[in-house]
């Protein structure tokens, strides 16, 4: 984080806010960035207590406010100060924390997700393997991390460090750096030893020294293996330099990345690793780079190493197609250049409206009460959908949000089953074959809209607001033409808001009008909304209802 804010300095104006290590707050310039440390009260576990966190976010005046996560005091702060500007939540890994915790902290994270415009990841894996990222792969953005080479080349000084470290602990030789914990897998590496004419170095401190010491001794390895702890950067890049091939033996999803590797291909070493659903197999690309072989197994950690150790000729190419992907795709240069380029995007679009306070409880106080009142009309029409085609009662539907955001719409269906993947995603028209007998009532009373109740209380929709529309949808134009809605002029305006249940558009707009003309009706809800106004459409929309005349073609009351 350091590099990257450092990196931005003269693109952006960078500010940084973090937790103090004590009970007073200091802003400081710190290598050309703005750094304010919050006053620190204790913690709770890793969560810094900092009670003037939430007011100095909300005094940021930030065009782009971006939380590094896992990070529950800041998205906690942002949850209560609500600061303008667009929201970036950088998401570092997977949250695998103790199940209580995650029963609080869980729907603090999967809100700051829905709410924020991009989610930047480290690798594509993370996106494909994160469960918390499934409802947001959208918004999703790859920024790998990355160092600077420069601060890794070889010198004659640091050949000869590497001559003596390779002395010192034996040829061939092996490297690891890490914590000493659980995910790291050094375990498995002591196991991999055993049989194995090599010596490895761990690097790095941590609950499990004295565990992993012990286990060197039973398995009789500890001739082999070398553990001298926290060692300084000059050292460590001897070592790094010393080394035939670098292991990384990591066995859980905790390991997101391995900014380790990137270090050790800076230095063209071939690089073992495991095949964790993580960015860790992505960054050291199997044959290319290094080997990968799978979590918790000595037996293939031994067999990689061992082929490395016998080929001195594919150590070299490996590290040398290493250092190539390093300088390509993992420095500081690239990093920054990505970052940058996604706050210069998100800030070239408009900003979305914040949604009044008055509508949001407007908005939660019925949606409430509906799904409440409802719930015996929600059992008799499920048992009429099944008695009619057996197919799904329920059918969900990615939707575009506020600020261009997905969600999953929920409806009961009132089409026949499958009926996207058979006749693409396109608006329903008169007599429109796909729906069902149930479905005709269900929509001509709105009615299939009824689990949309939860959307609104979850603050994915309003009630009031132009309708939420389809990723992807078409439209067929006068000449017969289909034509993508996103290309429509409007189409971008009418996000700045939450898309509604009702609107201008569905109430006074003829149903089967085009795109452009109801994107005016949208419009025009925008600039003149009101509380009052939300009311009067809600009113009117259950007039409507009770009426069933919600798909007829012409005025609806």
């Amino acid at each position: 984080l350091q590099l990257l804010a450092e990196g931005e300095c003269g693109r952006v104006d960078t500010r940084v806010l973090a937790a103090n290590s004590g009970p007073r707050t200091v802003e400081e310039m710190y290598r050309g960035v703005a750094v304010t440390r919050v006053a620190r009260f204790g913690a709770v576990g890793t969560v810094a207590l900092s009670p003037g966190f939430p007011r100095r976010l909300a005094r940021s005046r930030a065009d782009v406010v971006v939380v590094h996560e896992p990070n529950p005091l800041a998205l906690l702060s942002y949850w209560l100060a609500r600061p303008a500007g667009r929201l970036v939540v950088w998401f570092h890994s997977q949250v695998i924390p103790h199940r209580w915790f995650y029963r609080f902290y869980g729907p603090l994270l999967r809100w700051g997700l829905r709410r924020a415009d991009a989610i930047v990841v480290s690798s594509p894996r993370l996106i494909e393997h994160a469960h918390e990222l499934a409802p947001h792969r959208d918004k999703c953005v790859v920024v790998p991390f990355g160092i600077d080479p420069r601060g890794f080349a070889s010198t004659p000084a640091l050949q000869e460090a590497a001559l003596n470290a390779r002395a010192r602990y034996g040829r061939p030789l092996l490297l690891f750096v890490g914590r000493l914990v659980p995910y790291k897998g050094v375990d498995v590496l002591l196991r991999a030893l055993c049989g194995l004419e090599a010596h490895a170095v761990v690097v790095g401190s941590g609950p499990l020294d004295g565990e992993l010491r012990r286990l060197a001794d039973a398995l009789a390895v500890t001739r082999q293996v070398h553990f001298v702890g926290e060692v300084s950067d000059a050292d460590l890049l001897a070592l790094y330099h010393a080394c035939d091939v670098f292991v990384l033996p990591s066995v859980a999803p905790n390991e997101a990345f391995g900014v380790v590797q990137l270090e050790a291909m800076a230095c063209a070493k071939p690089i073992v690793s495991t095949d964790l659903p993580t960015g860790v197999p992505w960054v050291n690309r199997d044959g290319e780079t290094g080997l990968i072989v799978a979590p918790g197994d000595p037996h293939a950690l031994r067999r990689a190493i061992a082929r490395l150790l016998e080929d001195p000729v594919l150590r070299e190419k490996l590290g040398r197609q290493g250092r190539r992907r390093l300088h390509a795709e993992f420095t500081v240069e690239r990093m920054v250049e990505r970052a940058t380029a996604l706050y210069a995007r998100l800030t070239r679009t408009a900003m979305p409206h914040l949604t009044p306070a008055a509508k949001r409880a407007l908005d939660v106080t019925l949606s409430g009460i509906g799904l409440l009142l409802s719930a015996p009309l929600w059992a008799m029409i499920a048992l009429l959908i099944k008695l009619d085609d057996r197919g799904p009662i329920f059918y969900g539907q990615a939707r575009v949000g506020r600020g261009g955001g997905r969600f999953k719409s929920w409806k009961f269906r009132s089409m026949i089953p499958d009926s996207d993947r058979r006749f693409g995603p396109r608006q329903a028209t008169a007599g429109d074959a796909r729906v069902t007998r149930v479905g005709r009532i269900l929509r001509a009373t709105a009615m299939d809209e009824l689990p949309q109740l939860w959307n609104i209380f979850r603050g994915d929709m309003s009630f009031v607001g132009p309708r939420a529309l389809m990723p992807q949808e078409i439209e067929v134009n006068g000449a017969g033409e289909t034509v993508a809605i996103d290309t429509i002029p409007g189409y971008q305006q009418r996000h700045r808001v939450t898309p509604g249940l009702t609107g201008v558009a569905q109430i006074y707009a003829d149903r089967d009008i085009r795109r452009r003309d109801k994107f005016r009706y949208d419009r025009l809800y925008i600039g003149k909304q009101t509380f009052w106004l939300d009311v009067r459409l809600i009113m009117l929309s259950f007039w409507i209802t009770f009426r069933g005349k919600w798909e007829h073609r012409g005025q609806k009351f």
